[in-house]
This record gives C-alpha cells, structure tokens and sequence, in this order.
C-alpha cells in the first residue's frame, strides 16, 4: 500500500513538473515570437494619451529648467535655476528630455500609425490625424537637439530598430513639411465618421479645425526654415498661405489637464521648485503698457510687479530676494489653465513676417501683425477698453524702422506660455535680442554669456547609440550648447 501511495506521488510530481515545464515553455517561445505582443490594440486610446503627453509635454523638465530660462520668460528656484547659468552639466535631464519624447507620445503616436495602415484597421483619415501629431513631436525633439533618429525613431517596438541611425534636421524638416500637406489633402475633404469621434481632447474630432492646424503648423516650420532654405521656405510659406489657416482664438489648439493638480505650472506657482517672472519679460510689458502684464505676473509681497534677473551668479541670487518677487500670473499657473500648442495669434505674426519679407508689402504686414496682437489679447481675455488703447499705441503699428525686431517680439510674448517655443523663436529670428553676459553679477557658463542653441546628446545616448550618435556629431558640430541647429542661421 505504501509502495502504491509513492508511486502515486511520484507520477503527480512528475505531471505537474511536465505542465510547467510545457507551460514555460510556451510561455519562452512567445517571447520568441513577440516579446511586445498585444493581439489587440485600441488606436483611439492610444491616440488621446499621445495627444495629451505631447501637450503635457510643453510644460516638462525642457521648459521648467530650460527654455523658461533661456527664452527668459521666468527663473525657477533651487536647481531648477542651474541651467539659467548657461551650464551644461545635466546629462541626466537631457536624457529623460530625449527619452520622455520618444517613450511617450512618439512611441504612442507611432503605434497609432502602424495601426491605421494595417490590413484590417486602414484608416487614411485618423492615419493623417495620427501624423500631424507626429510632426509636432518630432518637431520638437530636433529643435532641441538637432540631428536626430526619425526615420528609424520610435522603431524599437514595432519594427525592432534598437539602435537607430540618425537623421539630418534639414531632412527631416522636409520631410515633415510634405507629411502635413499629405494629412491636409486627406482631411480636408474627409468624413468625419472616420476621425476620433470620442478621442479627440483638442478639437472634438472637428476636420475643419485639423486641416487649419495642420495648416497652421505647416506655416510655423516653413518659416523656420527661412535663413537656412529661403527659396524652399517661401515657396512653402506661399502654399500655407493659400490654404485655410487659424484665424480666431476658437481655433486655437489648447488643452486644459484634468487630471492631478491640473496644470504642471500650477505646482511651479504653489510648490517645488518655486518660480518667479523675468524682469527682461518686465521690462518689455511694462515700457510698453502692455495689458497683458497682470495675466502674465501677479502681485508680489509690495503690491507690485517685480520679476527676478536671468542669468545672476551664486551670490548675486542669494542677495536678490528671490522669494519676495512676482509669481506667474493666475491666467498661466491656474488648475484649469490652458496649455497651448499653436494659437492664432502665432499664425497672424507669422504671416506678417511673411508678407513684409516674402511679398514685400510692409502695409499688409501692418494689417496682420495688427491682428496678431489683437488675437492674443483676446486669448487671455483683456477688456475691451483696454484692448482699444492698446491697439493705439505706437508699438502695435509698423513704422518702417525695426519692423521685424517688432514682429518678433511680439510672436515671443504670443507664445506664452509654451515656452519652450518661445526659446526656439528667439534662436530663429534673434528677437527679442537677448545680449551677451558681460556684467560680474551674471554668470556667463560654458557659452561666454551667448543664448545657449541646443540641448545635448546625453552620455547615455553616446554610450548605447555610440557610431550613430558620432556621425550625427561630425555632421552637425561638436555636442555642445552653443553648437546651432541646422535651420539656427541667424
């Protein structure tokens, strides 16, 4: 009976030891098969989550620490402040920028697009939605680093490209460039029903409003590119201009996070680390009248409006009252505030750079630079009245004398509060012209005191990526901050 009992035992640990091993072993040749395998995906999910990280997305680490400062428009405390130094010792920051890109809303939005051409779930009307999303991501990493892996990026899912080759920015703009004319051919006369009915969080799948965006965008890369490739740039420019184009603020592209606290700068208002306004973003309100400066600043502990100097070293920020200046304006750091891609009034004041130096006409240029202050201050809801004395004042006038110095002031006070744009205008236009560090109390970092042009090409990058990441570095100049990108030639 015993003999019976271990023999039964036996057999039991031996079918069980069997079943899991058959059950590994299933399991490895899966893993063979398809380490990342989803045997259904829903696209529309995937689409939204791209939608709201690559807005999420104008209010990172990049803008935070980076491009607020350098396009000053604000400076954060703690070391949050370090890079305002025009230093270049965050390899990790730069990292998680380059990452946070490409395992966010590139990984997402790339998977939309293989979706929607798969056999079975071909969808030319939400493909084309999925690549205006596309561009804007891309648009942005190779405005902050330059040379990039784009048409190998984002690969290492779908098609197994770990280790991407990298671009040329000037490739990569035209291409860019060609995909939105391909997503507003397909848009503009598309039906509705085949878009994102329940996953659109910008426009409410409304068709009219894409092909204006992506019009829109169309013309803001097209104009990037004017001092690098001025023949392909106007002609460009011509075709935007000749194509439906965000006119009023109901078709800028906004949104407003709901989840969490709400809007990130919220946090930089009531939290960690705190961040105070520029007084170069003072100075300009101010000596102007501007109405804009309450939305933009609040009061400080006076009952005034202070800001704080970019750029001080160590000591001169411990002796500055850091503490005591304004905060960001209740407009831009509210929960519900609205966090903006592309506005109508960037639009404006890009067309009337384009018709002062394009089409040679400064008294259509007037007319549009007009509007493009007048949309942007009904975006942050000024007065009427208000708005009236404004517009009457010599600075929203053309005179003939520093034209495109105005214009592109006021596209930099337009973009706020995506600041990280606001940055990349001023390295495309020079304006507002931000002047070398020469006094002892501003820290002139690793560029002499120069704007900073570019992130850097992280050591974890050069490491993992190394022959591709090099050849991007032979092409484009040393990995430095002061190194221009490509289309960076003024």
């Amino acid at each position: 009976m015993k003999y019976i009992q271990n023999t039964i035992q036996k057999i039991s640990i031996a079918l069980v030891v069997g079943i899991l091993l058959l059950s590994c072993q299933n399991n490895l040749d899966d893993l063979r098969e398809n380490p990342n395998a989803v045997t259904e995906i829903d696209d529309a999910a995937l689409f939204t989550k791209a939608v709201r990280s690559l807005f999420l997305g104008t209010t990172d680490v990049s803008a935070l620490r980076f491009s607020g400062h350098y396009g000053h428009y604000f400076v954060a405390g703690s070391t949050a402040r370090i890079p305002d130094q025009y230093g270049d010792n965050f390899d990790s920051q730069y990292n998680d920028m380059y990452t946070d890109m490409y395992g966010g809303p590139i990984r997402h939005i790339e998977d939309v697009l293989e979706i929607t051409t798969a056999d079975g779930t071909k969808n030319e009307v939400r493909h084309a939605m999925a690549d205006v999303i596309a561009v804007l991501a891309y648009a942005k990493i190779t405005d902050a680093f330059g040379d990039i892996p784009y048409t190998e990026g984002g690969k290492g899912k779908t098609e197994d490209i770990l280790l991407p080759k990298y671009d040329t920015q000037e490739s990569i703009y035209k291409d860019m460039i060609g995909r939105l004319g391909n997503s507003i051919a397909v848009l503009k006369s598309a039906d509705p029903a085949m878009g994102y009915p329940n996953s659109d969080p910008v426009f409410n799948n409304d068709l009219d409003k894409w092909v204006k965006f992506a019009n829109s965008v169309r013309l803001r890369l097209g104009m990037r590119i004017r001092f690098a490739d001025n023949a392909l740039s106007k002609e460009i420019v011509a075709q935007c201009l000749a194509a439906p184009l965000m006119e009023g603020n109901g078709d800028d592209a906004f949104m407003i996070q709901t989840e969490g606290n709400g809007n990130p700068w919220y946090n930089a208002r009531t939290g960690f680390p705190s961040v105070k306004m520029s007084t170069f973003l003072l100075d300009q309100l101010e000596s102007t009248a501007d109405p804009r400066l309450p939305k933009f600043f609040m009061l400080d502990q006076a009952g005034q409006y202070s800001g704080e100097t970019n750029g001080l070293n160590d000591v001169a920020f411990g002796e500055s009252n850091f503490a005591a200046k304004s905060d960001m304006g209740l407009a831009l750091s509210s929960q519900d505030s609205k966090m903006y891609m592309i506005t109508a009034s960037e639009v404006w004041l890009l067309r009337a750079e384009a018709a002062l130096i394009f089409q040679n006409d400064p008294a259509k240029a007037n007319e549009l630079y007009r509007k493009g202050i007048e949309r942007s201050l009904h975006q942050w809801e000024i007065d009427g009245t208000e708005i009236s004395n404004f517009m009457a004042s010599p600075i929203t006038t053309l005179a003939g004398a520093n034209d495109e110095e105005q214009i592109g002031t006021q596209l930099w006070l337009a973009l706020i509060p995506n600041y990280f744009e606001g940055w990349t205008q001023i390295r495309r236009t020079g304006y507002p012209i931000i002047k070398e560090r020469t006094y002892d109390n501003l820290s002139r970092g690793v560029t002499n005191g120069n704007l900073p042009t570019r992130f850097l090409y992280s050591s974890f990058e050069l490491s993992s990526n190394h022959i591709n990441v090099e050849e991007a570095i032979s092409r484009q100049g040393a990995n430095k901050i002061d190194t221009p990108v490509w289309w960076d030639k003024n």
